[in-house]
């Protein structure tokens, strides 16, 4: 006889096949807390994390020597002030000054060679013109056509060299022959007069940076081996140094008329050039050294010395004390290569854990068909794995406000992907997880689970995509209540409350724009079906609805009233409502394909299947499913709605012609059941069941000739009972009193009872003593 396995062994059997099951799942979670322990601190250094006016849970004791830091932004203030205090270096370079000046000796030399080469041009035509009736004639043409190539030569050349002198009134005059047009003084006196007004903002300094960009209280000006300390302001930068040679201009050349104003404008800018040189090497060298020399420390805490007593507040020097305990004993670890490193990551693993599993057990327990989906737990570790990436970055890598951690974002975009449920839950582990690294800040996490909770309510029922958008509203309302709270509680300084408010605003204004462009990319990569997508195909407009009011005007009218009656149940039982109502739309679209063949299409008497055996109409009747399926991916529809076309039937049998061929066949026993059944799957979510159920009683009361409220529950019950009986509802999660719930009451608001009461004005049978109301 065989031995019966022990149920530690079944258990064991079950256990393993589960596992095998799920996989990629659990890979997936033990990756999550992996990379999540990487980026976590150090235990030891997480025991002294407290915040100001925090009460000391018990006495803390320096367990070794360790350095008191300085203050970040006391140590900031001072590494700033370091900076300013060493001088900007700068050379005064001679060279510079001596270029410029043969660049302006240059400039005039070739004016004078333009002019010059005009002057002989002149008078190469003026002797053209004097024999020109004459045998020299060629000879003088001869001359004016080479004068003429050598000042175009010249002039394209000057042009080329000195641009600003194109196409201006002022300069043609400048390069005219004294003789004749050009200037009327004296050319010497004039190169003369801007060189001096050069050398005037030479002599005094002209920086070759911005004098905003010289942030050190002095500058050292080196002209030999000893640089002369001086203010920034004593010398010039070029904009200061070009204002003041407009001041020496004016002075030249009083007169507003003067041409030379323009000229000598022109050529300052042009000529005079920076004379100080800034070392940004040798600046930069001497501010690190300079920065280096800040000291880091304020004291020293010496082993055994007591930090802080029990019950004592934590006041500002205290924190300090311990955030340099913190750093020491980071330090310390890294240092450290030993079985006590492995113990800490161990552990940090294991708190990690603990928390990985708060969120995902509930997604085992109470949202299977979540966490059945591998791709599903792939997207939710993302999204842990972001936001738990951006604490540590913002919080621990930058120092700047844990507030600034954007979890809001992950709790809008998992429940609109999923449910509020889920989102929440989420929310929550986030928010621990976060709350753990910044040293168990218990403000934080308050604050992030209510403004969470205010992110998930907000987006809980979407029906518009502009509904995203007033949860801007929500979420800034609650993160003025909280951060007011918390601060009032705790007795926070104003300015303090101000900022921490500044950046929950600032996430509460950005987590609605970023959900919107976040939900469709995701949407497509994960292919998850929203809320705003079965909006877009609730819509009769689409296609397929178009062509169904079209082509089978009956079968569409039984769609919307299957809906209806499906977002009344689902109400009933806390179901997906747009999921039902788009899925009632969907369910018949393969009746399309012959629609005459069914009956809400048959608006003349005449029924096609009077003419076919009842094993080729049930093939019929049949094929809508194939047919329908088709249609779908034709169309694009996504699959949790196209679960509902062959789902609505599941694999019940077509009763009518089966019961039809029993008839006319002389042999029972010949008829095969399987022709006469649809080809399934049977339904597995709630919301497929509730179609089912609906689909089948809307077209029975359909048939009532005088309906009325016995009747219909009378239906109601059989459906339910028979779909029941058939195993058509074994792999669907409804239970029975969700079964009795979708039922509904007469006067009630949810279930099917007041929808079709609506529809087919169906009435209370009063008695005849009584009197009845008009």
């Amino acid at each position: 006889m065989r031995k019966k396995p022990s149920k530690f062994k079944i258990r064991l059997n079950n256990s393993i096949t589960w596992i095998r099951q799920y996989r990629n799942q659990l890979l997936t979670m033990a990756g999550l807390v992996l990379a999540l322990s990487f980026m976590f601190p150090g235990g030891s250094s997480l025991k002294y994390k407290y915040q100001l006016d925090d009460i000391a849970p018990k006495e803390i004791i320096a367990p070794f020597d360790f350095h008191i830091l300085v203050p970040e932004d006391r140590l900031q203030a001072d590494l700033e002030e370091a900076v300013k205090s060493e001088p900007f270096l700068f050379n005064r370079d001679q060279q510079i000054v001596d270029n410029q000046i043969t660049a302006i000796a240059e400039f005039f030399d070739f004016s004078a060679e333009i002019r010059a080469a005009k002057l002989q041009l002149q008078r190469s035509k003026d002797l053209m013109f004097r024999y020109r009736y004459t045998e020299r004639f060629e000879e003088t043409r001869t001359m004016v056509t080479a004068d003429s190539a050598t000042a175009v030569v010249l002039l394209s050349q000057y042009q080329v060299n000195y641009p600003f002198t194109v196409d201006s009134e002022p300069w043609k005059k400048f390069l005219e022959p004294t003789e004749g047009l050009g200037p009327e003084y004296d050319l010497t006196q004039f190169q003369d007069e801007i060189v001096q007004i050069c050398r005037n903002r030479w002599a005094e300094g002209i920086y070759d940076i911005s004098l905003r960009d010289i942030i050190s209280y002095e500058v050292a000006v080196s002209s030999g081996d000893v640089p002369v300390l001086a203010r920034p302001v004593d010398f010039n930068d070029l904009e200061s140094a070009w204002q003041k040679a407009k001041s020496d201009i004016h002075n030249f050349y009083p007169d507003e008329a003067d041409e030379r104003r323009i000229l000598t404008d022109k050529l300052v800018v042009e000529f005079m050039k920076p004379n100080l040189v800034y070392d940004m090497e040798t600046t930069v060298r001497h501010q690190e050294d300079r920065k280096n020399r800040v000291p880091r420390f304020r004291g020293m805490v010496k082993e055994g010395e007591r930090i802080v007593d029990e019950k004592d507040r934590m006041t500002s020097d205290v924190l300090q004390k311990l955030q340099s305990l913190t750093v020491a004993i980071a330090q310390k670890e890294r240092l450290e290569r030993n079985i006590d490193i492995l113990l800490a990551f161990l552990g940090r693993m294991l708190i990690v854990s603990v928390v990985v599993s708060f969120f995902f057990t509930f997604l085992i327990t109470y949202r299977k068909s979540v966490f059945s989906e591998w791709k599903f737990v792939l997207l939710l570790a993302l999204i842990f794995l972001v936001e738990h990436g951006l604490a540590f970055i913002i919080v621990i890598n930058l120092g700047l406000s844990e507030y600034l951690i954007p979890i809001a974002v992950a709790a809008m975009v998992i429940t609109i992907l999923f449910d509020a449920r889920i989102g929440f839950m989420a929310a929550a582990s986030i928010a621990m997880l976060s709350g753990i690294i910044m040293g168990n800040n218990l403000d934080f996490v308050i604050v992030s689970l209510f403004q969470s909770s205010a992110a998930v309510f907000s987006v809980r029922r979407l029906r518009t995509r502009g509904q995203i958008f007033t949860a801007i509203f929500v979420l800034s309302l609650a993160s003025t209540l909280v951060i007011l709270a918390m601060g009032l509680f705790k007795a926070y300084a104003w300015s303090q409350i101000g900022q921490d408010l500044l950046y929950l605003l600032g996430i509460s204004v950005l987590s609605p724009i970023i959900n919107y462009g976040l939900i469709g990319l995701l949407e497509i990569a994960f292919g998850i079906t929203t809320d705003l997508t079965l909006l877009e195909l609730s819509d009769f407009n689409h296609p397929i609805l178009k062509r169904m009011q079209q082509e089978a005007n009956g079968t569409f009218n039984h769609s919307v009233v299957v809906g209806n009656l499906a977002e009344s149940c689902a109400n009933a039982i806390g179901a997906r409502s747009l999921l039902c109502r788009v899925g009632a739309y969907y369910h018949d679209i393969g009746k399309m394909h012959r629609p005459e063949y069914f009956i809400e299409n048959q608006f003349q008497g005449e029924n096609k299947h009077d003419n076919l055996t009842p094993v080729m109409s049930a093939k019929i009747v049949r094929n809508h499913v194939k047919d329908g399926l088709e249609l779908a991916e034709e169309y694009g529809l996504p699959q949790v709605v196209s679960d509902f076309i062959p789902m609505h039937h599941g694999t019940a049998r077509i009763e009518y012609f089966y019961h039809r061929a029993l008839e006319e066949a002389e042999d029972p026993d010949s008829i095969n059941e399987s022709a006469y059944r649809y080809p399934g799957p049977k339904p597995n979510t709630k919301e497929t069941g509730l179609i089912m159920i609906c689909e089948a009683v809307e077209a029975a009361v359909r048939s009532l000739k005088r309906p009325d409220i016995f009747k219909v529950e009378d239906i109601i019950d059989r459906i339910i009972d028979k779909r029941l009986a058939d195993g058509q509802l074994d792999e669907c999660p409804l239970t029975m009193n969700e079964l009795q719930l979708i039922r509904g009451e007469f006067n009630g608001t949810t279930g099917m009872l007041p929808v079709i009461r609506g529809i087919y004005h169906i009435r209370v049978e009063y008695p005849k003593d009584e009197p009845q109301e008009a």
